[in-house]
């Protein structure tokens, strides 16, 4: 009970004292905290049926920066019994961030910025940015609510994220396997070939 205590003093004591926590996020902070409380009892095997390509509002809560907290929008592509693997989406925002990749506006970019444009995906009311390099596991119960749309997993474009993904998360492991990836196409051709002979 003493540790807590302290916890909550210090948490105070940088609020009261602290000129770069703003009114906004200290609302999203209580948000977070909140959401917890009330999440925590949660019996995480919820009957939801939760899809990759599914996009849903999550209460990230408190974490470090760079790292995305509070509640922001995410891409499941993955999931794995209680957990999800997600993607932080957020607003795009040309000052903010002036390279983002695109497949066709923006093909040479190597930004961890994917941008979804609001005219390519109807159920988006603006332009967003999927984040690559900050992919998240994370528990169903940080789900808020589902968002309307979702990306088919069979597109090029789901496709590509997911690819880009693994590219930027595991670099070595996406060149280990681009390499046995063509490695196996090449054995395929030699396969037809000795076939055809």
């Amino acid at each position: 009970m003493k540790d807590y205590i302290k916890a909550q003093l210090k948490t105070n004591d940088l609020i009261i004292n602290s000129s770069f926590i703003t009114a906004d996020e200290l609302h999203r902070f209580s948000c977070a905290d909140a959401r917890w409380a009330d999440n925590k009892k949660k019996n995480v095997l919820q009957k939801r049926t939760v899809k990759k390509g599914e996009i849903y509002q999550f209460e990230f809560g408190k974490n470090y920066s760079p790292e995305l907290s509070y509640e922001h929008r995410g891409l499941i592509i993955g999931v794995r019994k209680k957990l999800l693997l997600v993607l932080p989406i957020f607003s795009y925002d040309p000052q903010k961030h002036p390279d983002v990749y695109h497949p066709s506006d923006y093909p040479n970019s190597t930004s961890d910025l994917f941008l979804l444009k609001q005219n390519e995906f109807s159920f988006i009311q603006h332009d967003s940015v999927i984040k690559l390099g900050e992919l998240k596991v994370i528990s169903m119960n940080r789900i808020l609510y589902q968002q309307p749309g979702r990306l088919n997993i069979s597109s090029n474009t789901y496709k590509q994220i997911e690819s880009l993904t693994f590219q930027k998360m595991f670099p070595t492991h996406y060149h280990d396997f681009e390499a046995l990836r063509e490695e196996n196409e090449k054995l395929k051709q030699r396969i037809k070939q000795l076939e055809s002979s």
